[in-house]
């Protein structure tokens, strides 16, 4: 540089906004420029001689100290960290450049440049809450959530656990249709407002889709606390919300898991999100759910996949009988699990399970082909008696289930007559999932063209069995069992059977009634005209072993109902 240049420079030095500092090569303070004290408030001419790393806050010398260290291939040491403010005990963040120059013959020390990174660090950490934010309402988003997640199972005690509850909101879509999209986003900020409201100081809530919300709830000793709270969400969730375009209504589905020892971030959510699922559909087809864990989930669906090649599925045939006079008609297959621990399991135990583990549909075909062996080996003392099967949403969708029925019948010499398909209303509606595949109304069409009689399992419980009456060509209604269970002793109950053995008469169709268990209900059905019925007062499901000695007894008189 030319001499006349250095006062110049010296003077650009002066007026930058950077800090240029020159350290000996102990790595003390030589000189310092004028921006330390327009940024920091410290004399420069008292910092001379103090060491560099003194700058930074208490607990962060040892990273100014590291960037000061020369290694092969990095001749800049870089450092961001707080440094103390003269005469004040807060602090500003800086990011320091450290040149090695020890072995210039001219500065013979460190020459190290500081920039203020506040405005750094405020927008690093935009950055950041956009990315591990939701947008809208504020929440931990699913990114979040996970690191929540896992930093709660790491930190966890010897006696703690971790609730997590899978929030799914109910009706949320009407409220869209409704007052727009813009009362929607202000439910949904409501909602995050509300759940936040209801959790501990420590607890995590989180938006992890468009309706679906997470709770992560450390430190508990029992599951009863998740459980409880999870009650308390859905209770406040159902209360009304004032919106500006009016009053909303919704309510939540609200799925729990609770940690073990073996517990991890993917299977706590995904036991809680199948929980919430469970939940879900229960309500829309009024049943009870069973609740597993995610880890049981799996193990079950290995075992089931074993089960089938094993050849462990059984169809267990229950007996049908005319109501007026006890004639035996026909049989419906159930399908149970001779486990190799030698217990018989009925399909409320795996069933659900096994459609997840893609053999549901391989049991059900199962269990038809053994039932329509087992009625054939009937045929020398029942000649006319037919079977019932159920088919699954998934079987309806299958485009090659008719044929299969087609062939399993003549096989088994079967006509297409003395074969039942029981379905419920649920299976029968377009499964959102599966529209490319078959139609199940099509499916139930083509079948009954085949000669196969459709039965309507169920009937009652669901919510559009007329249309199902009229647009299907059902040849049997089946009444549920929870009807029929009050008949003697509820005159609702003894309302709604009547009303449905009317119904199915006036359309010409067959009334089965379910779950008969009492001689009293037997005596009501026969005064209402039900025509048939099966229950655990006629007989228990039979094995295939139990199936032709029973059949031999009660054909024999033995086990005729009393007239």
């Amino acid at each position: 540089m030319a001499g006349g240049d250095v006062p110049r420079f010296q003077a650009v030095v002066q007026a930058s906004s950077a800090i240029t500092l020159l350290l000996d090569t102990e790595g003390r303070i030589h000189s310092a420029s004028a921006a330390l004290t327009r940024l920091t408030g410290f004399d420069p001419e008292h910092l001379v001689g103090e060491a560099f790393v003194s700058l930074a806050a208490p607990g962060h010398e040892g990273d100014l100290l590291d960037a000061l260290r020369s290694r092969p291939g990095r001749p800049v040491g870089t450092a961001e960290v707080p440094v103390r403010l003269a005469g004040s005990e807060q602090t500003r963040p800086f990011r320091f450049e450290v040149v090695d120059l020890r072995e210039d013959p001219v500065v013979q020390g460190w020459v190290v440049t500081g920039y203020d990174a506040s405005e750094l660090q405020s927008a690093r950490s935009a950055l950041e809450r956009l990315a591990t934010h939701d947008a809208l309402t504020g929440l931990p988003n699913r990114i979040a959530l996970t690191t929540a997640i896992r930093e709660a199972l790491v930190g966890r005690g010897a006696l703690d656990e971790i609730g997590v509850l899978f929030v799914d909101l109910d009706r949320f879509k009407p409220v869209n249709d409704l007052f727009g999209h813009e009362a929607g986003d202000e439910l949904l900020i409501a909602v995050a407002t509300r759940l936040v409201g209801l959790v501990r100081l420590g607890d995590t809530v989180a938006r992890i889709g468009g309706d679906e919300f997470v709770v992560i709830a450390p430190g508990l000793r029992s599951r009863h606390a998740i459980e409880e709270l999870g009650r308390r969400v859905e209770q406040a969730i159902a209360e009304p919300f004032v919106l500006r375009g009016g009053v909303a209504s919704i309510s939540a589905s609200v799925g729990i898991a609770f940690s073990d020892e073996a517990a991890t971030v993917t299977a706590l959510l995904a036991e809680a999100d199948q929980s919430m699922f469970q939940i879900k559909t229960a309500r829309r087809n009024g049943a009870v759910p069973r609740a597993r864990r995610w880890t049981e989930r799996r193990e079950l669906a290995t075992m089931l996949r074993g089960a089938v090649e094993r050849g462990e599925m059984k169809a267990h045939l229950q007996p049908v009988v005319a109501v007026a006079d006890g004639r035996l008609r026909g049989f419906e297959a159930l399908v149970r699990w001779h486990h190799p621990h030698g217990r018989v399991l009925g399909p409320g135990e795996f069933l659900d399970v096994a459609f997840e583990a893609g053999v549901g549909t391989q049991i059900d075909r199962i269990i038809a082909d053994q039932a329509c062996s087992l009625l054939a080996g009937l045929r020398h003392v029942l000649p006319d008696a037919w079977v019932s099967v159920n088919m699954s949403a998934h079987d309806l969708v299958d485009p090659r289930i008719v044929e299969v029925v087609a062939d399993t019948l003549d096989l088994h010499g079967l006509l297409p007559r003395q074969l039942l398909v029981e379905v419920t209303e649920q299976a029968t509606l377009e499964l959102p999932g599966l529209r490319e595949l078959a139609s199940p109304q099509v499916t139930l069409r083509d079948l009954a063209h085949l000669g196969v009689r459709i039965a309507l399992d169920d009937f009652g419980t669901g919510y559009s069995s007329l249309t199902h009456l009229r647009k299907l060509k059902v040849h049997t209604i089946k009444i549920d069992r929870s009807f029929v269970g009050g008949i003697v002793r509820d005159t609702t109950d003894l309302n709604l059977v009547s009303a449905i053995v009317g119904l199915a008469h006036s359309l010409g169709l067959h009334a089965v009634a379910e779950g008969v268990e009492s001689a009293e209900q037997l005596e009501v059905l026969r005064g209402l005209g039900c025509d048939s019925a099966q229950g655990y007062l006629l007989s228990r499901p039979l094995s295939p072993d139990e199936l032709e000695p029973w059949v031999v007894s009660y054909l024999a008189g033995d086990r005729m109902p009393a007239a």
